[in-house]
């Protein structure tokens, strides 16, 4: 399983009939979270016509969020919630900071307006595809090796750390969509000497990763 997000928080900013639009993206686990940040973005942009939010939760059964905050209905916060879920993004918020230019934009051109900064905003942003899989480490004889190897490479599966000692220590990330044909094949590459529970760590976890280099994504 797996699902896409953003990692560090992204800025962008628009200016239309002297109206200024301020775009904020982050990533938030919870709504508690969210939450916490459109205070913050609230308190720090006090003096601004408005603070319109969306946001989508991958945990929390998908819940998903808007708010117009003093916009008309439905011109600010849903046309931003389209953005994210058109972009296929989970666990992320974007927070439109306006300092209202004088000039009113009508329904229409609001809703160009927030939808085209949340637009840039993620245009801004570090998007990952966050995979759940099973952390496996296995210590194996080096004459196993290039029979794991091949096995690994075969079924796409990431190698996470490999240490060369008296034996070969090796850590691999296991996902559900492999995981029934690799320790099937495991155990008959090894006649038996190796099968799933021979791992001596075996933890669930979420990884991305970042010019491929696998990041691991612990969920709190």
């Amino acid at each position: 399983m797996s699902y896409k997000t953003v990692k560090k928080d992204a800025f962008a900013e628009i200016e239309i009939k002297k109206s200024r639009f301020i775009a904020h993206i982050a990533e938030v686990k919870s709504e508690e979270e969210a939450e916490m940040l459109i205070k913050q973005v609230k308190k720090k942009y006090y003096d601004a016509s408005h603070n319109c939010s969306a946001y989508i939760l991958n945990s929390d059964q998908g819940l998903r969020h808007s708010s117009d905050d003093g916009e008309p209905s439905g011109t600010a916060g849903k046309p931003m919630l389209d953005v994210i879920a058109g972009a296929g993004l989970v666990d992320v918020i974007i927070i439109v900071t306006r300092y209202f230019g004088g000039t009113e934009l009508g329904t229409g051109g609001l809703v160009r307006a927030y939808s085209g900064v949340a637009a840039e905003v993620i245009k801004n942003s570090t998007v990952v595809e966050i995979t759940s899989a099973r952390l496996m480490e296995f210590v194996i004889d080096y004459g196993l090796l290039p029979k794991l190897q091949h096995l690994l490479l075969e079924l796409g599966i990431i190698i996470y750390e490999t240490e060369y000692l008296e034996k070969v220590k090796i850590s691999v990330l296991v996902t559900d969509e492999v995981s029934g044909k690799f320790f099937k094949e495991l155990t008959e590459i090894t006649a038996g000497a190796f099968t799933k529970d021979s791992a001596v760590r075996d933890e669930q976890v979420d990884f991305y990763l970042d010019k491929r280099k696998v990041i691991l994504d612990f969920r709190g």
